[in-house]
C-alpha cells in the first residue's frame, strides 16, 4: 500500500472544492493507495508523471517506488492543469 502526500498547490486547490467534489475526489485519490498506476502517463516535459482523470478534474502526480509513495503534485480543472 502506497502512502499518499499531497503537495502545497494540491492541498490548496482541494480546500477551494465544495464538500461533495471533495469526497469525489478524496476517494480517487484512496484508490491510487492500492494501484498507484490508475492514472494514464504523461509525455513531453510532463514525462514521469500520471494523470488521474475524475470528471472534469485531473490530478498530477508522481510515483516514487523506492519509498513506496504518490506524491500529488497539482490538480485542477481540466483545461488549467497543464499550462
Amino acid at each position: 500500500m502506497y502512502r499518499i502526500i499531497l503537495e502545497k498547490p494540491a492541498e490548496k486547490f482541494f480546500r477551494k472544492l465544495d464538500k461533495k467534489e471533495q469526497e469525489r475526489i478524496g476517494k480517487k485519490i484512496l484508490e491510487l493507495e492500492n494501484n498507484p498506476e490508475l492514472g494514464k502517463p504523461l509525455t513531453a516535459n510532463l514525462s514521469g508523471l500520471r494523470s488521474l482523470r475524475i470528471g472534469k478534474y485531473r490530478i498530477i502526480y508522481k510515483i516514487d517506488k523506492k519509498i513506496v509513495t504518490i506524491f500529488i503534485l497539482d490538480m485542477g480543472h481540466r483545461k488549467d492543469i497543464y499550462d
